[in-house]
């Protein structure tokens, strides 16, 4: 999600923090191919992932839009035995409102997680489909952000939430190196991760560049506390595009 999911790897592997930047009115695109699909340190299936987009941002500091990316057995996850498949795709929808007040900037908005092919599932004891609330504060080069599914969290009926620090650096007029550290807790993510841990922390560091001509791509190292999670290399290009 950068338009919404970032084209910062940072933000693509991190906390899923959707940043609008309103100007002007204006609807844009964006599309692009991930070597694995990561969401907050954690494997979204196996092998590489096609993603693609659509926003609309306001000058008020509105904006909404959807995201959609494939998946392929949906939450592997970090030790393989939690989740399960059936979730040929995942489409988000999303609206909120951002701007700036002097020197920090503000992002408020509303989530919604939809996940296809659900009814193939062996036993899905809840919906896979979540609703989130998420907000952020930054300034410069820093920002704080968190989100909290108050209902169920990606099959598992319980509440979550999770607070990200991150940050990104311009190295030049297009390279940027961007990191991030998040805490993710909650009963949604404990029984999400399976592992009887009540929480887990996600570090991830990346590079990224960012063209003129619309094209972008990053690098990131991904890992977490989990037990018997491996650290994740993850490659990305992606291309954003003017519709109007």
């Amino acid at each position: 999600m950068k338009t919404m999911k970032h084209l910062a790897v940072a933000g693509l592997l991190g906390g899923s923090v959707l940043v609008s930047t309103p100007a002007m009115a204006e609807l844009t695109g964006n599309a692009g191919v991930m070597s694995e699909y990561l969401f907050r340190g954690l494997t979204q299936g196996d092998g590489a992932s096609v993603y693609g987009g659509i926003d609309y941002s306001h000058e008020s500091g509105f904006y909404a839009g959807t995201w959609a990316a494939t998946i392929n057995d949906f939450a592997t996850g970090s030790n393989g035995d939690y989740g399960g498949g059936g979730a040929g795709a995942e489409m988000d929808f999303y609206a909120g409102f951002g701007g700036e007040i002097d020197a920090l900037s503000y992002d408020l908005g509303v989530i919604y997680y939809w996940y296809s092919e659900e009814d193939e599932v062996d036993d899905p004891n809840e919906s896979y489909n979540t609703v989130e609330l998420y907000g952020s504060v930054g300034i410069s080069y820093f920002t704080l952000s968190t989100y909290y599914a108050p209902d169920s969290y990606f099959g598992v009926d319980d509440s979550a939430y999770g607070v990200y620090g991150s940050a990104s650096f311009p190295l030049n007029d297009i390279l940027a190196l961007d990191a991030a550290v998040g805490y993710n807790a909650g009963d949604g993510n404990e029984g999400l991760i399976g592992t009887g841990e009540d929480s887990y922390m996600e570090y991830n560091l990346g590079l990224s560049a960012s063209l003129d001509n619309g094209f972008g791509f990053g690098f990131g190292f991904v890992t977490t506390d989990i037990d018997n999670d491996d650290p994740k290399i993850v490659v990305d290009a992606s291309y954003s595009f003017d519709l109007q």
